[in-house]
């Protein structure tokens, strides 16, 4: 494994933050690379779960349960918004964050830290409005934007489109920074998070289909006389589910 940190940090300042951290043993960075790579992860999950929960088909799911619904999804877009703004978050003096900029820190000077800032920069434009939805509407409430908050979506767009491709781009992003302190190439693959968590979105809304259609049939069955009992599930003998429909 090639050393981390072996070219000095232009323009540093005696006693700041990148004087304290411009070294680092090897398996320190290893520490921070994996914890990132699990930022990424949870993101991938967020934003597959919370996409594969978007077809206008589920909204009369929604509708019966909307307390629970509007929290959840509400909760797994805000997940991968903030998540992928903290992703990129650079470290400031007094305030050392695990990020992508962090990790960078430690890339010797050349060619490959070129290619991956390069990589960063292609990213700009949408990482830039995203950064704009953390500090405006998502960490904070901006009194201006959420008096205007019509205006502000149109200024500072995020299409799904574009997380999809700043996604791909993150795990290179992650590939490169690993690849530039070992004697290969190392790459990142988040396929199966993103395949299980559309997976599991879609069997979830299935089951209660499920359940829905089972629970109009019993209730057909009690209109017609066929069972005395309207309840769905049926109360058991411990009376378990007394009180709930």
């Amino acid at each position: 494994m090639r050393p981390i940190g072996g070219a000095p940090i232009k323009n540093r300042q005696e006693g700041g933050f990148f004087d304290r951290m411009e070294y680092m043993d090897n398996k320190n960075f290893n520490n921070y690379i994996a914890k990132v790579r699990n930022n990424i992860s949870n993101i991938y999950n967020a934003f597959y779960l919370w996409k594969s929960l978007q077809k206008a088909e589920y909204n009369e799911i929604y509708n019966r349960n909307k307390y629970f619904w509007g929290i959840t999804l509400s909760s797994l877009q805000l997940s991968w918004l903030l998540g992928i703004a903290k992703l990129f978050e650079e470290p400031r003096k007094g305030q050392e964050v695990i990020s992508m900029p962090f990790l960078l820190r430690f890339i010797p000077e050349g060619e490959e830290k070129e290619k991956i800032k390069k990589e960063i920069k292609n990213q700009k434009p949408i990482l830039e409005n995203l950064w704009k939805w953390r500090c405006k509407i998502l960490a904070y409430q901006d009194k201006v934007v959420a008096e205007n908050i019509k205006d502000f979506y149109k200024e500072y767009p995020i299409k799904g489109g574009e997380i999809e491709n700043l996604l791909v781009s993150i795990k290179d992003i992650l590939g490169m920074i690993k690849s530039a302190t070992v004697n290969h190439s190392e790459v990142y693959s988040f396929k199966l998070i993103k395949e299980e968590s559309k997976r599991d979105a879609e069997r979830v809304v299935e089951q209660l289909k499920y359940f829905f259609q089972e629970r109009k049939k019993h209730m057909e069955k009690f209109r017609k006389g066929e069972i005395d009992n309207p309840r769905f599930p049926p109360h058991d003998s411990q009376g378990i589910n007394k009180g709930n429909q």
